[in-house]
């Protein structure tokens, strides 16, 4: 693992039972779970030849990839904040193997 290449920050998020400003109780707020550095992999040339077609294909669905030591063990219902814009988890893959790393795909949430 190369730490020198994780840059981003990005913010896990959990979705759960809140209150509002006003002291009204809410179904789903987003409650901060931690932050931590992340590298955003560069997509290869091969895929970006042959995802030519889908313009914004990266922006709205990055490949995070960080430690695999974590505060709190990551959820697939959480979501991720970077760059100011929300992201679905759609998917998890920790290397067991070599325990250094994490790779989480994800999507843009809609609001």
């Amino acid at each position: 693992m190369r730490t020198t290449n994780m840059n981003e920050r990005i913010t896990f998020y959990s979705i759960g039972p809140g209150v509002t400003e006003d002291g009204v109780p809410i179904d789903s707020t987003e409650i901060q779970e931690f932050t931590v550095w992340a590298e955003v992999p560069k997509l290869p040339i091969r895929e970006f030849v042959s995802q030519g077609n889908k313009i914004g294909y990266r922006k709205e669905s990055p490949v995070f990839i960080i430690a695999f030591k974590t505060k709190k063990e990551i959820e697939s219902n959480w979501r991720i904040k970077w760059r100011n814009t929300m992201y679905e988890i759609k998917s998890l893959d920790p290397d067991y193997k070599t325990k250094d790393i994490i790779q989480i795909s994800t999507q843009e949430a809609v609001q």
